[in-house]
């Protein structure tokens, strides 16, 4: 077997693998070593699995993901999202449709400081989505605005996912973050504009005046402003370096959680939840190491790029293939782990084809946001569905379309207008 019929006969079973439910992680571990074992021996196999394991937990870069998300965690326990809708209600609550343009705001701004779109989705469903029903919300619009606004997350810095893209691709982590701030605004917008669309077409209920003037309302925001101002200006100001950016804003998270009355209880629970997620996603970033030397020693990734070189494909046409491809993708897959399992294959094309690294990033990421609430796996529809306890999953189905289409919308504007994304990082030196 040669090594590019070994790649594709790896690839053959990743998927077979993840498609009967193993996790994505131990998947690509089996695949990678497998394949690597099958191309140049057991006992090269072996050591590329304790050197991906041992790079991976001790590269110091990577330090950062846990701090982010015990921020996140810390966030979610001091309270903070409700004052989040309540100073955002006072700024929508002429709007039509305004609360459910109030939780998408208050979803970006949460999402400026978790970082992680099921937790946003997660927290802001449980204080807004009472809140729209109380006031003869339909319940299509409550739960997929929502749903929605908890995709904000993985776009709007410090991200994640953008964080996971710019470490696999040796990418600027503050470059990436800068690049996320305008798509994010962008991804609002078209968001709010979705609401307000869907709010003349489904019943929205009465619109009252909430109490409390508009300093009120500022001063609730002033906790989600400083955090982020201390977490993005130290960065780009140079006093941090990314993983001391992420310490400084767990540390001030932790101090607005505590004067917020935080217990040793939430305090542990923030602690587990980190260990938890941060696990998992240490157990991808190996599989992905070790997935990735097997399809250089496959030369997959080589020879897509020869076929399409063969094939005379524009750059444009091949990013249009890889986003359709992650479009599909992103109905059965969780978003974190379809950037890890995607980017060692698809990073080779891009480079090739002559893209911009940054710009493709956020294409990548915008396009894996879609797949958050792409029915029937998207991942923020159940989180939506377990959250709020009334509906069905065919109600947030048929409440997420207007966001979907918005989405698709910002794709278009993206691919059309790549300034969109790089403007900032170009200004700011990023």
């Amino acid at each position: 077997m040669t090594p590019e019929a070994a790649g594709l006969a790896g690839m053959g079973a990743l998927v077979a693998l993840i498609a009967l439910g193993c996790p994505v992680g131990l998947a690509m571990i089996a695949v990678g070593a497998g394949g690597f074992a099958a191309v140049v021996g057991i006992e090269p196999a072996l050591r590329i699995l304790e050197r991906g394991t041992l790079e991976t937990v001790t590269n110091y870069s990577f330090t950062v993901i846990p701090l982010f998300i015990l921020m996140g965690a810390l966030v979610a326990r001091a309270g903070l999202s409700r004052d989040l809708f309540l100073a955002a209600r006072r700024l929508t609550w002429r709007i039509r449709g305004g609360l459910a343009v109030a939780g998408l705001g208050a979803s970006a701004a949460f999402a400026a400081v978790s970082g992680s779109s099921l937790a946003t989705a997660s927290t802001m469903t449980r204080v807004a989505y009472p809140e729209m029903r109380a006031h003869g919300y339909d319940a299509r619009l409550a739960a997929g605005s929502l749903a929605a606004g908890g995709t904000l997350g993985i776009m709007i810095p410090p991200s994640v996912a953008l964080l996971l893209y710019a470490l696999i691709t040796e990418q600027s982590v503050g470059t990436m973050f800068l690049a996320g701030v305008g798509p994010g605004l962008v991804g609002f917008l078209l968001y709010a504009a979705a609401a307000m669309l869907a709010a003349r077409a489904w019943r929205t209920g009465s619109e009252a005046r909430p109490e409390g003037g508009l300093g009120l309302a500022l001063w609730r925001l002033a906790p989600v402003a400083l955090l982020f101002g201390l977490v993005m200006g130290g960065l780009y100001g140079g006093v941090f370096t990314p993983t001391e950016a992420g310490g400084a804003g767990a540390a001030l998270a932790l101090g607005f959680a505590v004067l917020r009355g935080l217990g040793r209880e939430g305090f542990n629970a923030a602690l587990a939840e980190t260990v938890a997620l941060s696990a998992s996603l240490f157990v991808i970033l190996i599989g992905a190491e070790v997935f990735g030397f097997f399809v250089s020693v496959s030369r997959i990734s080589f020879a897509m790029a020869e076929a399409v070189s063969a094939a005379g494909l524009t750059p444009l046409e091949v990013v249009l293939a890889i986003l359709v491809f992650y479009l599909v993708l992103g109905c059965f897959m969780e978003s974190l782990a379809m950037i890890l399992l995607s980017v060692p294959v698809f990073f080779p094309l891009v480079e090739a084809a002559g893209l911009d690294p940054v710009w493709f990033g956020i294409l990548a990421v915008t396009t894996v946001e879609v797949g958050l609430i792409t029915p029937p796996v998207g991942m923020n529809l159940f989180v939506v569905n377990a959250a709020a306890g009334d509906l069905s999953l065919g109600q947030i189905w048929r409440g997420i379309l207007p966001f979907v289409a918005a989405d698709i919308l910002r794709l278009g504007l993206l691919l059309a207008f790549p300034a969109i994304a790089l403007w900032l990082p170009a200004a700011l030196g990023g």
